[in-house]
């Protein structure tokens, strides 16, 4: 083996071009991918997320989110709407899209998207910039994210890594490849990151890409192939939203006043607070660095390092991502669109539940108390009491022969009853009056049971401990903003896009052949039983994070000992250890979410007891799917 000139070096008689001019040309060529914005590659005309099915187009379109939104999304409408061929196009604002309905012949694809180029206007702000860029639309699948980038960045990295054992020159140092994970780690750092880039997601490539090459140079695969096993699951949750929204797009958008809506507001009163990963992680790189100080002296530079680097806190990131990107598949596969998947990365934040008992819909009215007046029969008056009361119209007054039944506020003097007090004060609806031959003969007490969907979401929440609050469809909006400021972290259950927008998680439901809650974060239609596997997977993201803490602080530990007690390359030792640890977190994400189920459990609170006691007997009979003589003799051997 020889070094033949400056430009190439000779391997076993072959010469390969000098590492350092060709690495360099690769690195390059990776980091402009990550850093290329999404809306188009120079030299190769407009790039933008567009999607097609028979008769509609959604084309990805900017400046419809800020202040100006709403004018902004008139202008792209009227301009398309002048193109031959577009039947009518409406601008979505919460998905940054415009749906165009083509006819026959249809319009070409190009001239569609110059027009809305001219019509569009530029983000009002960074931030709204950011979330355009950020908001990955079910229908895209992978097309408008920088998962193939970072990919192809992970297999040059993987090669790299190859060459580095077998060509004539020598690796990185274990502590360099170490070190470059520090950025996406330290919550600081990632900030940091996220500013100078311009939005989380061209930090969050850039720095994998960086890692995966100096990885490679370093002759270390381990972190690469954990990159790859993240990034493959995060590649199936977006093929998975897509396949969901080509099922739903039929049903969704049937008419045109379904496919359009203005912008919501979504900012928070109150920013988020620290999550447990974070705040981990940040103790944890702290605790190595002091550790990595103390051992200096008695260890000499490379043993400190090393036992620095065994601290690095890789599990609970990789837990996270293997988590949120596999519930995002099953979600998918129950047929939920998730329209915006950041909201699946932070579950573990969250600690109250708003249920919009409105839009889940009312239980049904029951008879919960009866109280006889004066010189009236108990017995006659439970029996025309039963016979006379609607549960679904409980308002309207009734008569059969000499018994009406009606609003106590409509018998002569029938609010001066102290019992109608009584009865309001222990939680009654309303409370009802029966006569007897004009004479107030009792009062019934009538409640609603919570509808069988509330009870669902309620046990759940209850079951994995956090705040359930319940409220009414006109003051949803106000009800998130105000548990927002008291530094609540609010899962949605509603049809109020307004407020599902303002929410953490908007949880949005809505009937087939009404309008979907533009703005939610998740679609359900009315399959309740996805938003009790959603409070459900909040517990499980509280699990996971608590597992891959656990993990990453036993790594830290094995590694430390490892990195002190091995004969060379200390750092490969500890770092080895911090990646296994990272590889146990992400394998518990993707079980944990995989056990989810949504199951709709009895709830222990919220019935309102039928009032047997007051019953007749073939009433109670009836209830229980009995009889007089009892239960039969296959019934009783069952």
């Amino acid at each position: 083996m020889r070094r033949t000139d400056l430009e190439t070096v000779d391997v076993l008689g072959v010469a390969f071009p000098k590492p350092s001019r060709t690495l360099g040309r690769v690195a390059r060529g990776l980091a402009g991918l990550a850093l290329l914005p999404l809306e188009g590659i120079p030299g190769r005309g407009p790039r933008r997320a567009v999607w097609s099915c028979p008769g509609r187009l959604y084309i990805e379109t900017h400046g419809v989110k800020g202040p100006d939104g709403a004018r902004v999304a008139r202008r792209v409408e009227r301009a398309l709407a002048e193109i031959p061929g577009v039947r009518w196009a409406q601008v979505n604002a919460p998905t940054s899209r415009v749906v165009v309905a083509v006819g026959d012949p249809e319009p070409r694809r190009l001239e569609l998207i110059r027009a809305v180029e001219r019509a569009e206007a530029e983000p009002a702000s960074e931030a709204e910039r950011v979330e355009e860029e950020e908001l990955h639309h079910p229908a895209d699948g992978t097309t408008a994210t920088r998962l193939p980038s970072t990919l192809a960045a992970d297999a040059a990295g993987l090669m790299l890594s190859v060459a580095s054992k077998v060509m004539p020159w020598a690796p990185l140092p274990t502590e360099v490849a170490a070190l470059a994970s520090l950025v996406d780690l330290h919550p600081r750092l990632r900030d940091l990151a996220d500013r100078k880039l311009r939005g989380r997601e061209r930090a969050d490539s850039a720095t994998s890409i960086g890692a995966a090459l100096v990885h490679g140079l370093a002759a270390r695969s381990e972190g690469t192939v954990l990159d790859i096993l993240v990034r493959g699951t995060q590649w199936r949750e977006a093929k998975a939203h897509q396949r969901a929204w080509c099922e739903a797009e039929s049903r969704l958008v049937g008419q045109r006043e379904h496919a359009g809506a203005d912008s919501v507001v979504s900012e928070r009163p109150w920013p988020l607070p620290e999550s447990a990963a974070d705040r981990h992680a940040r103790r944890s790189i702290t605790a190595g660095a002091a550790a990595a100080a103390a051992a200096l002296p008695f260890v000499g530079p490379r043993r400190a390092a090393a036992v620095g680097i065994s601290a690095l806190p890789k599990a609970p990131p990789n837990g996270a991502a293997a988590f949120s990107a596999q519930l995002g598949q099953v979600l998918a596969r129950r047929g939920a669109l998730v329209m915006d998947r950041s909201v699946l990365r932070g579950l573990d934040l969250f600690d109250t539940v708003l249920i919009d008992t409105t839009a889940l819909g009312a239980g049904a009215n029951v008879l919960s108390d009866l109280v006889p007046l004066p010189g009236a029969d108990p017995v006659d008056l439970t029996a025309a009491a039963f016979a006379l009361f609607d549960p679904e119209k409980p308002e309207v007054v009734r008569r059969d022969g000499e018994w009406t039944l009606g609003p106590v506020e409509d018998l002569d003097g029938g609010e001066g009853f102290p019992e109608r007090r009584r009865m309001l004060d222990q939680g009654a609806r309303m409370v009802l009056g029966l006569v007897r031959d004009g004479r107030p003969a009792g009062l019934l007490a009538v409640a609603q049971e919570r509808s069988p969907d509330v009870d669902a979401l309620a046990s759940a929440a209850e079951t994995a401990g956090m705040r359930v609050v319940q409220t009414d469809g006109g003051v949803v909006l106000d009800a998130v903003r105000e548990l927002q400021a008291c530094g609540r972290v609010v899962m949605l259950v509603s049809d109020d896009r307004r407020a599902l927008g303002a929410s953490d998680c908007g949880v949005g439901v809505h009937e087939d052949g009404t309008p979907p809650p533009w703005g939610a974060h998740v679609l359900i239609g009315r399959d309740v039983g996805t938003a009790v596997l959603l409070v459900e997977a909040i517990t499980a993201a509280k699990a996971v994070v608590r597992d891959s803490t656990m993990f990453a602080t036993a790594a830290s530990g094995i590694g430390g000992v490892t990195a002190l007690s091995a004969r060379r390359r200390p750092a490969a030792s500890g770092l080895r250890a911090v990646n296994a640890g990272a590889l146990m977190a992400f394998g518990d994400g993707i079980w944990r979410a995989r056990t989810l189920t949504g199951e709709r459990k009895t709830p222990s609170s919220g019935r309102v007891v039928p009032p047997w006691h007051l019953m007749p007997p073939d009433l109670v009979l009836d209830r229980l799917g009995s009889g007089p003589r009892g239960l039969d003799e296959r019934e009783a051997r069952r």
